[in-house]
């Protein structure tokens, strides 16, 4: 009876005016979902901005289906602290990547010189940048073409006439520029980027967006030049030094980057006769996901073992207080199943499937729970339970790619000759979310799996030529080195398959 009244309490308690928590709404447009925390004006404005930098990219590189793709997730925090708290860094104020369901960014709210956001939409329109790349037209390319690609979009103005300016010089990266000099072309056009510290990795994204821009918006034979060195880089093609790509070599080429340097920049606008963009529909969160917002962020964004037991708690405190929610019980299912408990997984997601059977979110972890059981006990009925759980939760939502996954990993865990649906299955998974590096290591494998060591390769280029060290870029190439003495081995005349060229 007390922890009756205790729950009722709770609830009142959420309800009563005055009492503290988070008042959440939402702008949905075609390819972006942004939350933020508080209604206000600039969340409209914000995302119209969003979408119009989108068709801004489509329509440059020619790119004309609109709904490719899962949409984006944008949460605007209140303030700097919590966006550093999640990044795990002080210096930020906003962060982008990937789940195994969605792309997702998280930004501050404070402003900066009196605009809403400049800094972090700087942020998060640099890294949109890298997933649009990642997206349509992923490959080898040097690290500065990849970072140089970014900057170069990073910086976009909104005039009031509704048009859209691209090309403005990032301000931050002018010091390294002007006073340290720009980054020399014989280490900026290297493959290796280790080592790069905070001055000099300023001036490397710089001279990187210099180049880029130099490549972009000038008019010169040096275009042909640079599309020729990155569509053979692109291609692994590339034969002898990179100063033979280039007239009078790396001093030539560094002679007019200097004097481009020392011009006015040239600025590019799309107008608004050239824009259109989707409806963007603005709306208030639901009182249970809105009081989640900040701990299923937590609970996404990669949390360390030793907080996981406290963001759990947390979710399964508000959860309690609305068990007939379909939201946030499936968020609670999440949570449980990350914590390995199993059992309250499977009645979390139970719960949410009674409220919404389409519940996705609830289909997943319930698939995910029963799978594991299958692999532990190795029972013809388990088994059978594990797949009608991965198809319902793929009807549920068929752009979902966590079910798609479990399909193919469902038929790896049983053995045997992989279904064609399997591999399908995988593929669309990747192609909804190419960004993520887990879905794009499983395709390659796949491939290399079914014979197309080429494919394999190719696919993780992005990774293995990352401009940023890391273990995985490490794996991807060793992989990479397997995968191409395999395709070494295959007879000769056997298809090969070919990397996009670069975008001019």
């Amino acid at each position: 009876m007390m922890r009756f009244w205790l729950k009722a309490l709770a609830a009142l308690m959420l309800a009563l005016p005055g009492v503290a928590h988070a008042t959440w709404w939402q702008a949905k447009t075609d390819h972006f979902t942004v939350y933020s925390e508080g209604k206000d004006e600039t969340l409209r404005g914000f995302a119209e901005r969003l979408e119009k930098f989108d068709f801004l990219l489509r329509r440059l590189y020619g790119v004309t289906d609109r709904q490719q793709g899962s949409p984006v997730k944008v949460y605007l925090l209140s303030n700097d602290r919590k966006v550093q708290d999640l990044a795990g860094n002080r210096n930020l104020k906003g962060f982008y990547t990937t789940s195994e369901r969605n792309a997702y960014a998280f930004l501050s709210r404070e402003t900066k010189n009196g605009q809403f956001g400049i800094g972090a939409e700087e942020i998060l329109f640099h890294e949109y940048a890298h997933h649009f790349m990642l997206h349509y037209f992923p490959a080898a390319y040097p690290a500065w073409f990849v970072e140089g690609f970014a900057e170069f979009f990073s910086v976009v103005k909104f005039p009031k006439n509704g048009s859209i300016e691209f090309g403005h010089i990032p301000m931050a990266r002018v010091p390294g520029l002007v006073l340290g000099q720009p980054y020399p072309l014989t280490q900026l056009l290297a493959r290796e980027t280790k080592g790069l510290n905070l001055r000099d990795g300023d001036r490397f994204y710089g001279t990187a967006w210099l180049l880029t821009h130099f490549y972009f918006q000038h008019a010169s034979s040096r275009k042909a030049e640079i599309n020729r060195y990155l569509t053979e880089i692109a291609k692994g093609t590339t034969d002898g030094d990179v100063a033979d790509y280039f007239e009078g070599g790396l001093e030539g080429l560094e002679k007019d980057l200097k004097a481009y340097m020392r011009k006015k920049q040239f600025i590019s606008v799309l107008t608004p006769k050239d824009m259109a963009i989707g409806a963007i529909t603005v709306t208030a969160v639901d009182p249970a996901q809105a009081t989640l917002v900040e701990d299923e962020l937590r609970l996404t964004h990669r949390p360390k073992t030793e907080e996981l037991p406290g963001i759990v708690a947390a979710i399964r405190t508000i959860a309690d207080q609305y068990p007939r929610d379909a939201y946030a019980q499936a968020l609670l299912a999440e949570a449980e199943w990350k914590a390995d408990q199993a059992d309250a997984a499977l009645a979390a997601a139970d719960r949410a499937i009674a409220s919404n059977p389409q519940s996705a979110r609830a289909q997943a972890v319930r698939a995910e729970v029963l799978l594991e059981r299958a692999n532990d006990s190795d029972k013809a009925d388990d088994w059978k339970a594990a797949l009608t759980a991965i198809v319902r939760a793929n009807r549920a939502d068929t752009e979902d790619p966590v079910p798609l996954a479990l399909f193919y990993r469902y038929h790896a865990m049983r053995g045997g000759k992989m279904p064609d649906l399997g591999y399908d299955g995988l593929y669309k998974a990747f192609s909804l979310l190419p960004q993520n590096p887990g879905y794009r290591f499983n395709f390659a494998q796949a491939m290399a799996f079914r014979g197309d060591y080429t494919s394999a390769s190719i696919l993780l280029d992005p990774i293995a030529y990352s401009p940023h060290e890391s273990g995985m870029r490490e794996n991807a190439l060793r992989m990479k080195a397997q995968f191409d003495a395999q395709a070494a081995k295959m007879p000769k005349g056997a298809a090969k398959a070919q990397s996009p060229a670069p975008v001019s």
